[in-house]
């Protein structure tokens, strides 16, 4: 997948418009457009403003790796692909994922206190 194409799925799983995300970048919003044409790549400047708009790390925006944010997230790529999974979920199904996750949290940290 390419930048354009990564910037694109990115942008509307934020269900942002290009409106939307430009503002946040300080760009036109033509500029967004051609940045996910294929046209031009921005420069690093607006790559970081929007990877920070977007929630994710210039490396992926650029490259499509996840193996810097995960090390530097002291997480392994193993958890790193089932929360890029979880977050393509439908908002319900999001909702019982993280419930869940939050329930097994809650539930270690609980044997952690009584273990002690």
């Amino acid at each position: 997948m390419a930048f354009a194409d990564r910037l694109k799925q990115l942008r509307k799983k934020k269900d942002l418009s290009q409106q939307e995300l430009a503002n946040q970048v300080g760009v036109h919003f033509t500029q967004i457009s051609r940045y996910e044409r294929g046209d031009f790549k921005p420069n690093s400047d607006a790559v970081t403003k929007i990877a920070q708009a977007l929630n994710t790390t210039v490396d992926y925006l650029m490259t499509g790796s996840t193996s810097d944010a995960a090390n530097n997230a002291g997480l392994d790529k193993e958890i790193i692909s089932r929360f890029k999974e979880i977050q393509d979920f439908k908002t319900p199904e999001k909702k019982t994922a993280l419930f869940l996750l939050d329930a097994l949290i809650a539930k270690n940290k609980l044997d952690n206190i009584y273990q002690h």
